[in-house]
């Protein structure tokens, strides 16, 4: 099966299962979100492994989707590292990714020649373009997706001793709730280390399971009332 790998890639092509997956794998990966972008895209980026031992050293979760997918073949790399630089490169694969920071006004303007049908297919939802659009709005400009305090307070994140992101505070909170009265949703991010964000996925899901919520925001927002009926 090569019609899911692009072209270019097919000479590189391999079965699945003549691979390993790396045993120890720091990086937690989406994987639903690759296999998305499989289903979407195919194949557009080969993976990396090890050429003895067959062990992957950059590309787990790619492999976990398209096996996941009923692939029988992905496109891979050889390579014939020492122990030391195969870890290296695995962390730098992950970490240089998570280096960059989005252009937001270039992004808002991309998200506009998506089908919204696409939006899952590329990482983002419905939700997350609301976002980015009201970080637009508040003229912010080249800044990583974040959510304001609430609209009240300065927020800034810090590189080299120097703020790259700073939000301009809002008077009041009444002010902040016109600003946003045309906005159909908006989002609220939570965000859980590595090792806690998938239990926290999937005792939402049971909390929304056992309320008979339709999402997480649901389950959220009943919690909060709740807890503040019994104050």
């Amino acid at each position: 099966m090569l019609n899911n790998i692009a072209k270019d890639l097919q000479g590189l092509s391999a079965p699945l299962s003549n691979l390993k997956l790396a045993e120890k794998n720091p990086r937690k990966g989406d994987v639903e979100a690759i296999k998305k972008s499989y289903e979407r895209f195919g194949q557009r980026k080969p993976i990396v492994a090890h050429r003895k031992t067959k062990v992957i050293i950059a590309g787990n979760h790619q492999y976990q989707a398209a096996r996941d997918l009923g692939w029988d073949k992905i496109a891979v790399v050889w390579v014939d590292d020492n122990d030391e630089t195969a870890t290296a490169y695995s962390i730098a694969d992950n970490r240089i990714g998570q280096l960059g920071e989005w252009d937001v006004e270039e992004l808002v303007s991309a998200f506009e020649m998506l089908d919204p049908s696409d939006l899952e297919s590329v990482g983002f939802t419905q939700i997350d373009v609301e976002d980015y659009r009201a970080l637009v709005d508040e003229n912010i400009g080249s800044a990583p997706a974040t959510v304001m305090d609430g609209g009240l307070g300065d927020r800034t994140s810090k590189k080299d001793g120097k703020a790259d992101l700073q939000v301009e505070q809002t008077n009041t909170y009444d002010e902040f709730l016109e600003r946003y009265a045309s906005r159909a949703v908006r989002a609220i991010m939570l965000y859980y280390p590595n090792d806690v964000y998938k239990g926290m996925v999937e005792d939402f899901a049971r909390l929304a399971e056992i309320m008979g919520a339709d999402d997480t925001a649901t389950v959220v927002e009943r919690l909060v009332k709740e807890r503040l009926s019994n104050e």
